[in-house]
């Protein structure tokens, strides 16, 4: 529910969520013809809720949990009548498929943000080792080029890699979590 309602009113056997409001006009069914404040003012809220909202059918609402949900299963929100109180009751259903796309969305997502926060503290050492290299003489370079490549596509897979997970956030394909294949150098 978006707002929370604390109130349900009930009447011919049917829960409504609703709290009462200010004033309660002469056309209500519980009016009878007439004006009504339902103001709590300063009264105690057991003795309001009694002797002045009560006669037009308001009752707090019994709170129930929010069962959790499984990777199967999730809650559906209803309110009913409960031994005559308005009751929160949660009825389990499975997932749809949408749902569980939208979970899985969602998970990865979660997932692509974390990993983009751990790649932070990687990308500004990528830069520094990327001046490292750039810094190097002619004579390094010819001394060891196989070594300078090597480090040099390490650093340009860590930018790749975080390249496309922003990449993936950005365009909202989140369906995966695939940055391509880490192959261990």
């Amino acid at each position: 529910m978006g707002d929370t309602v604390t109130y349900a009113r009930v009447l011919d056997g049917i829960a409504t969520a609703s709290d009462p409001p200010d004033l309660l006009e002469p056309d209500d069914v519980t009016a009878l013809g007439r004006w009504w404040d339902l103001r709590q003012h300063d009264q105690p809220t057991a003795t309001w809720e009694a002797e002045v909202i009560g006669p037009h059918g308001w009752q707090p609402i019994v709170t129930t949990p929010r069962p959790a949900d499984t990777e199967t299963t999730t809650h559906d929100y209803s309110l009913n009548l409960v031994a005559g109180a308005p009751t929160e009751v949660w009825t389990p259903r499975p997932w749809t498929p949408d749902e569980l796309a939208g979970n899985e969305a969602q998970a990865n997502t979660t997932q692509l943000v974390d990993e983009s926060d751990e790649s932070v503290d990687k990308l500004v050492l990528v830069v520094e080792a990327l001046n490292a290299i750039t810094a190097l003489t002619n004579a390094d370079i010819n001394a060891n080029p196989a070594a300078i490549i090597k480090d040099l596509a390490r650093e340009c897979k860590t930018i790749a890699r975080q390249a496309n997970r922003e990449a993936r956030l950005t365009s909202g394909r989140t369906e995966s979590t695939d940055t391509g294949a880490v192959v261990d150098d």
